[in-house]
């Protein structure tokens, strides 16, 4: 069953780089010191799991673009930062998930307090608790998924990516379970 699950979890990963193709056309605004977490995380952190589209509508007070590679995802950019978030729906119409949206992963580097390279992720391990995994990072990592799980009773999993200057990256899955479950290193 956990690969099933790492495979499901995987695969969403996988859709949500399709979705933000075509992001990467803003400048680079955080590296000019404009862009604060705040700026960053102000649409996703207003997304909650369980609203339904017409109240992210409202919360959010733009007009989404609709997918054209996944059935009920809207995409919500601040057109003057380039931040934003993508949900996607379930069948009932509530939000079931929710994915940064970000110019570049330069952009959300200076997030990343501490650099990370690829033997730290080569230490990480399956079932490592997030704490463990900070605690080897030196820094808490920049959460830009969540994932409600429908198989384990709509429980989260979350992705957090940890991004140096150059774009290098460690990117982690933690499952419903709060462990990790997919880690990969991006140069």
């Amino acid at each position: 069953m956990k690969n099933f699950k790492s495979l499901s979890l995987v695969a969403v990963i996988l859709l949500f780089g399709v979705v933000f193709l075509g992001y990467s056309s803003v400048s680079s605004l955080s590296n000019q010191g404009t862009i604060s977490k705040e700026t960053v995380f102000d649409f996703y952190n207003k997304v909650q799991f369980d609203q339904t589209k017409d109240q992210v509508d409202t919360e959010l007070g733009i007009l989404p673009t609709e997918s054209a590679q996944l059935k009920n995802a809207f995409n919500y950019n601040e057109e003057d930062t380039g931040y934003g978030v993508s949900i996607i729906l379930n069948e009932n119409g509530l939000v079931t998930s929710k994915t940064l949206i970000y110019p570049t992963s330069k952009d959300i580097a200076f997030l990343t307090t501490k650099a990370v390279t690829q033997e730290q992720a080569d230490k990480i391990t399956d079932g490592m608790s997030y704490n463990e995994v900070k605690n080897l990072l030196g820094s808490e990592g920049t959460e830009i998924n969540g994932t409600q799980i429908p198989f384990e009773d709509n429980k989260v999993s979350y992705i957090r990516v940890w991004i140096n200057d150059d774009e290098s990256m460690i990117r982690v899955v933690f499952g419903t379970d709060g462990t990790e479950n997919n880690v990969m290193f991006y140069e």
